[in-house]
Protein backbone atom coordinates (compact mmCIF):
# COMPACT_ATOMS: atom_id res chain seq x y z
CA UNK A 1 0.00 0.00 0.00
CA UNK A 2 1.61 3.29 -0.86
CA UNK A 3 0.92 6.33 1.67
CA UNK A 4 1.74 9.67 1.44
CA UNK A 5 3.63 12.16 3.84
CA UNK A 6 3.94 15.95 3.80
CA UNK A 7 6.43 17.63 5.76
CA UNK A 8 6.11 21.44 6.25
CA UNK A 9 8.69 23.85 7.33
CA UNK A 10 6.31 26.98 8.37
CA UNK A 11 9.65 29.17 8.12
CA UNK A 12 11.06 28.49 5.03
CA UNK A 13 11.44 31.12 2.16
CA UNK A 14 10.41 33.74 4.58
CA UNK A 15 6.69 33.04 4.45
CA UNK A 16 4.30 30.59 6.26
CA UNK A 17 2.78 28.41 3.60
CA UNK A 18 1.92 25.73 5.46
CA UNK A 19 -1.90 26.44 5.13
CA UNK A 20 -1.65 26.91 1.36
CA UNK A 21 0.23 23.81 0.77
CA UNK A 22 -2.82 21.96 3.33
CA UNK A 23 -5.43 23.11 0.79
CA UNK A 24 -3.30 21.85 -2.15
CA UNK A 25 -3.45 18.56 -0.61
CA UNK A 26 -7.23 18.32 -0.01
CA UNK A 27 -7.68 19.66 -3.50
CA UNK A 28 -6.08 16.92 -4.92
CA UNK A 29 -8.44 14.04 -3.26
CA UNK A 30 -6.26 11.52 -2.73
CA UNK A 31 -7.86 8.22 -2.27
CA UNK A 32 -4.65 6.72 -0.93
CA UNK A 33 -3.82 7.26 2.85
CA UNK A 34 -1.85 11.16 3.56
CA UNK A 35 -0.78 13.09 6.69
CA UNK A 36 0.55 16.39 6.66
CA UNK A 37 3.12 17.23 9.25
CA UNK A 38 4.16 21.45 10.28
CA UNK A 39 7.92 21.12 11.34
CA UNK A 40 8.55 23.29 14.94
CA UNK A 41 11.81 23.56 15.37
CA UNK A 42 14.86 22.82 13.56
CA UNK A 43 15.26 18.93 13.47
CA UNK A 44 11.61 18.35 13.85
CA UNK A 45 11.54 16.90 10.00
CA UNK A 46 14.00 14.33 11.28
CA UNK A 47 12.12 12.68 14.06
CA UNK A 48 9.06 13.07 12.21
CA UNK A 49 10.19 11.18 9.19
CA UNK A 50 12.44 8.47 11.53
CA UNK A 51 9.19 8.01 13.51
CA UNK A 52 6.60 7.45 11.06
CA UNK A 53 9.01 4.92 9.00
CA UNK A 54 9.64 2.96 12.08
CA UNK A 55 6.20 2.14 12.69
CA UNK A 56 5.26 1.84 8.54
CA UNK A 57 3.61 -1.41 7.99
CA UNK A 58 6.23 -3.91 6.12
CA UNK A 59 3.57 -3.75 3.49
CA UNK A 60 3.37 -0.35 2.47
CA UNK A 61 5.61 1.69 0.95
CA UNK A 62 5.56 5.67 2.20
CA UNK A 63 6.59 8.81 -0.20
CA UNK A 64 7.63 11.70 1.73
CA UNK A 65 7.69 15.56 0.15
CA UNK A 66 9.90 17.93 1.86
CA UNK A 67 8.21 21.48 1.92
CA UNK A 68 10.67 23.49 2.36
CA UNK A 69 14.60 24.58 1.34
CA UNK A 70 17.58 22.30 1.31
CA UNK A 71 18.52 22.53 4.95
CA UNK A 72 14.79 20.88 5.13
CA UNK A 73 15.17 18.53 2.78
CA UNK A 74 18.24 17.22 4.54
CA UNK A 75 16.89 16.91 7.53
CA UNK A 76 13.71 14.63 5.78
CA UNK A 77 17.07 12.60 4.11
CA UNK A 78 19.08 12.46 7.47
CA UNK A 79 15.52 10.66 8.80
CA UNK A 80 15.07 8.64 6.28
CA UNK A 81 19.05 7.42 6.62
CA UNK A 82 18.27 6.87 10.61
CA UNK A 83 15.38 4.59 9.91
CA UNK A 84 17.19 2.43 8.19
CA UNK A 85 13.95 1.66 5.87
CA UNK A 86 14.08 1.06 2.62
CA UNK A 87 10.53 1.22 1.74
CA UNK A 88 9.99 5.06 1.00
CA UNK A 89 11.15 7.52 -1.04
CA UNK A 90 11.87 11.09 -1.01
CA UNK A 91 10.70 14.70 -3.14
CA UNK A 92 11.44 17.83 -2.09
CA UNK A 93 8.78 20.96 -2.82
CA UNK A 94 11.07 23.67 -2.90
CA UNK A 95 9.71 26.42 -1.28
CA UNK A 96 13.11 27.65 0.70
CA UNK A 97 15.53 30.60 -0.02
CA UNK A 98 18.09 28.31 -1.75
CA UNK A 99 16.46 25.37 -3.40
CA UNK A 100 19.87 24.25 -5.04
CA UNK A 101 19.40 20.50 -5.08
CA UNK A 102 17.02 20.97 -7.48
CA UNK A 103 19.18 22.79 -9.90
CA UNK A 104 20.57 19.65 -10.12
CA UNK A 105 17.95 18.14 -12.71
CA UNK A 106 18.61 21.53 -14.95
CA UNK A 107 16.09 19.89 -17.81
CA UNK A 108 13.43 19.62 -15.03
CA UNK A 109 12.05 23.57 -14.60
CA UNK A 110 11.18 24.22 -10.55
CA UNK A 111 7.46 25.05 -10.88
CA UNK A 112 7.36 21.00 -11.81
CA UNK A 113 8.39 20.41 -8.38
CA UNK A 114 6.29 22.90 -6.49
CA UNK A 115 3.42 21.36 -8.26
CA UNK A 116 1.97 18.64 -5.34
CA UNK A 117 0.05 16.50 -8.74
CA UNK A 118 3.20 16.70 -11.05
CA UNK A 119 4.98 14.98 -7.32
CA UNK A 120 2.64 12.75 -6.47
CA UNK A 121 2.50 11.16 -9.63
CA UNK A 122 6.51 11.49 -10.13
CA UNK A 123 8.81 8.97 -11.21
CA UNK A 124 11.13 7.00 -8.65
CA UNK A 125 15.28 6.92 -8.58
CA UNK A 126 18.26 7.22 -6.72
CA UNK A 127 20.97 9.50 -5.28
CA UNK A 128 23.87 8.88 -3.46
CA UNK A 129 24.55 10.38 0.11
CA UNK A 130 26.81 12.08 1.63
CA UNK A 131 27.69 10.91 5.36
CA UNK A 132 29.96 13.43 8.05
CA UNK A 133 31.26 11.99 11.04
CA UNK A 134 32.67 13.86 14.11
CA UNK A 135 35.99 12.17 14.97
CA UNK A 136 35.31 12.73 18.48
CA UNK A 137 31.94 12.62 19.18
CA UNK A 138 31.28 10.03 16.45
CA UNK A 139 27.92 11.46 16.02
CA UNK A 140 27.16 11.17 12.03
CA UNK A 141 25.16 13.89 9.71
CA UNK A 142 23.68 13.07 6.60
CA UNK A 143 24.32 15.66 3.27
CA UNK A 144 22.24 15.23 -0.23
CA UNK A 145 23.92 18.03 -1.72
CA UNK A 146 27.06 19.41 -0.63
CA UNK A 147 29.36 19.61 2.52
CA UNK A 148 32.06 22.25 2.66
CA UNK A 149 34.67 23.73 4.98
CA UNK A 150 36.30 26.99 5.01
CA UNK A 151 35.43 30.30 3.70
CA UNK A 152 32.29 28.97 2.02
CA UNK A 153 31.10 27.43 5.45
CA UNK A 154 31.82 30.92 7.23
CA UNK A 155 29.51 32.57 4.08
CA UNK A 156 26.68 30.09 4.97
CA UNK A 157 27.12 30.59 9.09
CA UNK A 158 26.78 34.57 8.31
CA UNK A 159 24.15 34.08 5.51
CA UNK A 160 21.40 32.50 8.34
CA UNK A 161 21.72 35.72 10.15
CA UNK A 162 21.60 37.70 6.80
CA UNK A 163 18.18 35.92 5.93
CA UNK A 164 16.80 36.82 9.05
CA UNK A 165 16.57 40.67 7.06
CA UNK A 166 13.69 41.90 5.42
CA UNK A 167 12.95 41.33 1.89
CA UNK A 168 16.65 39.81 1.73
CA UNK A 169 16.28 36.82 -0.55
CA UNK A 170 18.74 33.96 -0.19
CA UNK A 171 20.65 35.01 -3.08
CA UNK A 172 21.45 38.66 -1.58
CA UNK A 173 22.10 37.45 2.33
CA UNK A 174 24.66 34.63 0.42
CA UNK A 175 25.77 38.00 -1.25
CA UNK A 176 25.93 40.32 2.14
CA UNK A 177 27.79 37.48 3.65
CA UNK A 178 30.58 36.91 0.89
CA UNK A 179 31.43 40.24 1.52
CA UNK A 180 31.50 40.27 5.39
CA UNK A 181 33.94 37.38 5.59
CA UNK A 182 36.32 38.65 3.38
CA UNK A 183 37.79 40.69 5.81
CA UNK A 184 38.77 37.75 8.35
CA UNK A 185 37.71 34.09 6.77
CA UNK A 186 40.17 34.08 3.66
CA UNK A 187 42.64 31.33 5.01
CA UNK A 188 41.99 28.06 6.49
CA UNK A 189 44.64 25.74 7.48
CA UNK A 190 43.79 21.80 6.55
CA UNK A 191 45.27 18.36 6.24
CA UNK A 192 43.22 16.68 3.36
CA UNK A 193 43.41 13.37 3.43
CA UNK A 194 41.64 11.74 0.84
CA UNK A 195 40.85 7.48 -0.01
CA UNK A 196 43.56 7.27 2.31
CA UNK A 197 46.62 9.26 0.61
CA UNK A 198 47.08 12.92 2.28
CA UNK A 199 47.38 15.48 -0.30
CA UNK A 200 50.19 16.71 -1.01
CA UNK A 201 49.56 20.36 -1.74
CA UNK A 202 52.44 22.98 -1.45
CA UNK A 203 50.54 25.05 0.85
CA UNK A 204 48.01 23.64 3.55
CA UNK A 205 46.04 27.36 3.86
CA UNK A 206 42.85 26.86 1.63
CA UNK A 207 40.30 29.57 0.73
CA UNK A 208 37.88 26.67 1.12
CA UNK A 209 37.09 23.10 0.30
CA UNK A 210 33.55 21.02 -0.92
CA UNK A 211 32.88 17.43 -1.21
CA UNK A 212 29.68 17.53 -3.36
CA UNK A 213 27.26 15.52 -4.46
CA UNK A 214 24.83 17.88 -6.36
CA UNK A 215 25.81 20.94 -8.34
CA UNK A 216 25.02 23.85 -6.73
CA UNK A 217 24.45 25.66 -3.40
CA UNK A 218 24.60 29.09 -1.97
CA UNK A 219 21.55 29.98 -4.03
CA UNK A 220 22.63 29.27 -6.78
CA UNK A 221 26.61 29.12 -7.42
CA UNK A 222 27.11 26.21 -9.71
CA UNK A 223 30.20 24.89 -6.89
CA UNK A 224 30.74 21.21 -8.56
CA UNK A 225 29.74 21.35 -12.16
CA UNK A 226 30.80 17.50 -12.85
CA UNK A 227 28.86 16.44 -10.25
CA UNK A 228 26.93 12.94 -10.70
CA UNK A 229 24.62 11.80 -8.07
CA UNK A 230 24.40 8.08 -8.90
CA UNK A 231 28.25 7.80 -9.39
CA UNK A 232 29.51 6.61 -5.69
CA UNK A 233 32.03 9.53 -5.91
CA UNK A 234 32.35 12.51 -3.98
CA UNK A 235 33.54 15.64 -6.10
CA UNK A 236 36.28 17.03 -3.99
CA UNK A 237 37.08 20.36 -5.13
CA UNK A 238 40.08 22.77 -3.27
CA UNK A 239 40.75 26.18 -3.81
CA UNK A 240 43.73 27.87 -2.48
CA UNK A 241 43.95 30.97 -0.35
CA UNK A 242 43.93 33.78 -2.80
CA UNK A 243 44.68 37.49 -2.72
CA UNK A 244 41.31 39.89 -2.72
CA UNK A 245 41.86 41.00 -6.24
CA UNK A 246 42.00 37.31 -7.34
CA UNK A 247 38.98 36.21 -5.92
CA UNK A 248 36.68 38.81 -7.28
CA UNK A 249 37.37 36.73 -10.32
CA UNK A 250 36.89 33.83 -8.60
CA UNK A 251 33.40 34.76 -7.22
CA UNK A 252 32.12 35.24 -10.79
CA UNK A 253 33.61 32.03 -12.68
CA UNK A 254 32.40 29.95 -9.48
CA UNK A 255 28.84 31.15 -9.74
CA UNK A 256 28.97 29.82 -13.19
CA UNK A 257 30.61 26.68 -13.02
CA UNK A 258 33.75 27.96 -15.02
CA UNK A 259 36.40 27.83 -12.07
CA UNK A 260 37.44 23.77 -12.53
CA UNK A 261 38.73 25.01 -16.20
CA UNK A 262 39.27 28.44 -16.22
CA UNK A 263 40.76 28.84 -12.68
CA UNK A 264 43.13 25.61 -12.32
CA UNK A 265 45.45 27.46 -11.15
CA UNK A 266 43.56 27.96 -7.87
CA UNK A 267 41.33 24.92 -8.04
CA UNK A 268 41.87 21.54 -8.08
CA UNK A 269 39.16 18.73 -8.58
CA UNK A 270 39.35 15.01 -7.84
CA UNK A 271 36.94 12.18 -7.59
CA UNK A 272 37.20 10.19 -4.02
CA UNK A 273 34.79 8.07 -1.99
CA UNK A 274 36.52 9.32 1.54
CA UNK A 275 37.82 12.72 2.58
CA UNK A 276 38.94 13.56 6.21
CA UNK A 277 39.89 17.20 6.85
CA UNK A 278 42.27 17.21 9.78
CA UNK A 279 42.72 20.68 11.70
CA UNK A 280 44.27 21.95 15.03
CA UNK A 281 40.82 23.78 15.75
CA UNK A 282 36.87 22.62 15.82
CA UNK A 283 35.75 23.53 12.47
CA UNK A 284 32.41 24.47 11.17
CA UNK A 285 31.61 22.45 8.42
CA UNK A 286 28.16 23.43 5.87
CA UNK A 287 26.10 20.65 5.74
CA UNK A 288 23.57 22.18 3.03
CA UNK A 289 23.49 25.06 4.78
CA UNK A 290 23.38 23.68 8.24
CA UNK A 291 26.69 24.75 10.13
CA UNK A 292 27.95 21.95 12.34
CA UNK A 293 31.31 22.47 14.24
CA UNK A 294 33.01 19.23 14.04
CA UNK A 295 36.42 17.74 14.99
CA UNK A 296 38.53 16.16 12.02
CA UNK A 297 35.06 15.11 10.32
CA UNK A 298 35.67 12.22 7.43
CA UNK A 299 33.26 12.54 4.90
CA UNK A 300 32.09 9.69 2.99
CA UNK A 301 29.86 8.63 -0.50
CA UNK A 302 26.86 5.83 0.60
CA UNK A 303 26.27 4.87 -2.72
CA UNK A 304 22.22 4.43 -4.06
CA UNK A 305 21.49 5.39 -0.18
CA UNK A 306 17.82 6.97 -1.01
CA UNK A 307 15.18 6.82 -3.40
CA UNK A 308 14.02 10.63 -4.80
CA UNK A 309 10.64 11.68 -6.40
CA UNK A 310 11.09 13.41 -9.72
CA UNK A 311 8.18 15.42 -11.23
CA UNK A 312 5.66 14.17 -13.78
Amino acid sequence: MQRHLFVINPVAGKKDRSGLIRKAVERMLLIEPYEIEVTKCVGDATEIVKEKLDTLPSDAFLRIYACGGDGTLSEVVEGVYKAQNKNCAVGVVPIGSGNDFVKYFEEIPTEKFRSLPDMVRGRLDFSDLILVKDADSGREHVSVNIVSAGYDAAVAKGMEKYKKLPLVSGKAAYNLSVVECLISKMKHKFTLVADGEEVKDKDTEYLFAICANGKYYGGGFKASPLSDIKDGLLDFIRIKTVSRLTFAALVGSFRRGEHLTKLQKYCTHKLCKKLKIISEKIIDVNIDGNIIPMKNPTISVVPNAVRIILPE
